[in-house]
């Protein structure tokens, strides 16, 4: 298992399987806001798809690829930051994330996708961290640039999100580029 205090109450910690009811519970919560972005809902709809999840996260941890947390403040689960798949051949991983509705807005994100930059450069030994980010989620794309990520284009028909294309806006950041 891995965690990282952070500053401001946040805790990021790799899932447990004890985490899988309130997680579901978190996604069913948040189900309606969290499917403007998120195509992996309907796949994610009871404990089991939990614990799918959450297995998925162990197996990727074991075999070197990179992690997921949980984000947790003052002890309660609200929301995911991680890495996708690393691709050991580039040093280069993508980064997603999600966060309770009535929790956004207060920096959480910023700092948790700022934790996993230094931590794909420092730790991992990366040289790029890429986010991709539907063309119109404008706060999510506000996390990118307020962390001075390149823009770097456009993706078109990117994403089929449930029967209904959109773009992506690629950002990504080179270790040489990043300041802490």
């Amino acid at each position: 298992m891995k965690q990282f205090q952070l500053n401001g109450g946040l805790l990021l910690r790799t899932y447990e399987f004890s985490d899988a009811p309130e997680l579901i519970e978190l996604i069913n919560d948040n189900r309606i806001y969290l499917r403007k972005w998120l195509p992996w809902l309907d796949q994610n709809s009871d404990l089991e798809d939990s614990e799918k999840f959450i297995q998925f996260t162990k197996t990727q941890l074991a075999q070197d690829l990179g992690f997921i947390c949980g984000i947790f403040y003052q002890g309660k689960l609200i929301g995911s930051c991680g890495y996708h798949l690393i691709n050991k051949s580039n040093l280069s991983v993508s980064l997603g994330y999600w966060l309770a509705e009535n929790m956004t807005g207060k920096g959480i994100i910023n700092r948790c996708v700022k934790f996993f930059i230094n931590y794909a450069f420092d730790d991992l030994q990366l040289n790029k961290v890429v986010i991709e980010v539907g063309e119109k989620n404008l706060s999510s794309r506000a996390v990118c640039e307020r962390l001075d990520l390149f823009n770097e284009g456009l993706e078109r028909d990117a994403e089929c999100l449930y029967g209904e294309y959109i773009n992506h806006v690629r950002y990504s950041i080179l270790r040489s580029e990043w300041k802490k």
